[in-house]
């Protein structure tokens, strides 16, 4: 360890004016999904970050950008990305058109995902009325779970070497993401079943803490199904693997309270208390639990 200290070597690599390059085709790319976000939200985005403070819509915006952030990310450090420029060292600007196209590819389908939280996982109220006019960050924090774990997914298909021809690429990301907003129903279905509040009702009445709790097991969620669509590629292990990871999930929660909460219920800090601190600590250990099952994998 610390053989080449005094290597200067890997400051080349850090001045490499590609990278420049990138960082701002990837701001471009942030911003026009900021525009298509906004005409396809119905309000201003602008107006409801700074003249009305509202942040609720701040908070599911953030869970956006964040989301497309990971694609990005996953694009660029993707094996198919890096075997194009070891291949060739002018192929970068091949790659970085590839970047730009998979980027406004993934950012459709997490305004189709957006939708999908609208009119199937929320089906009782409206997403905008809940964010725009009461302003309820409980919906937002839900919406940006939503947009984190769908991008989990996303990233995690984009880029597959294996996957050959971009029609083919596009078709198994489009099948991974119907089956993955699925699965994302059935686990909001079992966290409702084992939970003593109504999630819908507690998320309009403007539960902050509900809704935190219900994004945040959502992106635990998202890791769970991202790593294995990473890993392997059979369909129905995928709905197997959802169900039990949902699972998991809910036995974590109620270890959690055992545990963790030893005193109070989690049900009852959430639903009556609407103590967000609590549900914080459920996804929090929600996610821990997530990265120490792919730990254990590898």
């Amino acid at each position: 360890m610390f053989d080449n200290a005094f290597d200067f070597s890997p400051l080349s690599d850090l001045a490499d004016w590609r990278v420049a390059v990138y960082l701002i085709v990837a701001a471009v790319i942030l911003w026009l999904a900021k525009l298509v976000n906004q005409a396809c939200a119905g309000y201003s985005l602008n107006d409801q970050l700074t003249k009305e403070d509202n942040k609720a819509v701040a908070v599911s915006f953030a869970g956006f950008l964040l989301s497309l952030c990971l694609v990005i990310h996953g694009i660029l450090t993707a094996p198919a990305s890096l075997k194009v420029l070891e291949a060739d060292e002018n192929a970068w600007l091949l790659d970085l058109g590839s970047t730009a196209v998979w980027s406004g590819i993934a950012c459709i389908l997490l305004l189709v995902s957006r939708v999908f939280n609208d009119k199937v996982l929320f089906p009782k109220f409206s997403n905008k009325k809940e964010l725009v006019t009461d302003r309820n960050i409980g919906m937002g924090a839900a919406q940006a779970g939503s947009y984190i774990a769908t991008a989990l997914v996303i990233r995690a298909v984009l880029g597959d070497e294996e996957s050959g021809t971009f029609v083919a690429e596009l078709g198994a990301a489009l099948v991974w993401f119907a089956i993955t907003q699925a699965l994302l129903f059935v686990f909001c279905f079992i966290y409702q079943k084992c939970t003593r509040f109504d999630l819908h009702a507690e998320i309009e009445r403007d539960n902050a803490a509900a809704g935190v709790a219900l994004g945040g097991s959502l992106v635990a969620f998202g890791l769970l199904l991202g790593f294995f669509v990473k890993s392997y590629d059979s369909l129905i292990a995928l709905a197997i693997w959802g169900v039990v990871s949902a699972f998991l999930l809910i036995i974590t929660r109620v270890v959690m309270d055992k545990l963790l909460l030893s005193g109070a219920h989690l049900d009852d800090e959430i639903h009556q208390d609407q103590n967000w601190g609590a549900a914080l600590i459920e996804v929090s250990t929600a996610v821990g639990v997530s990265l120490l099952i792919q730990g254990a994998f590898f």
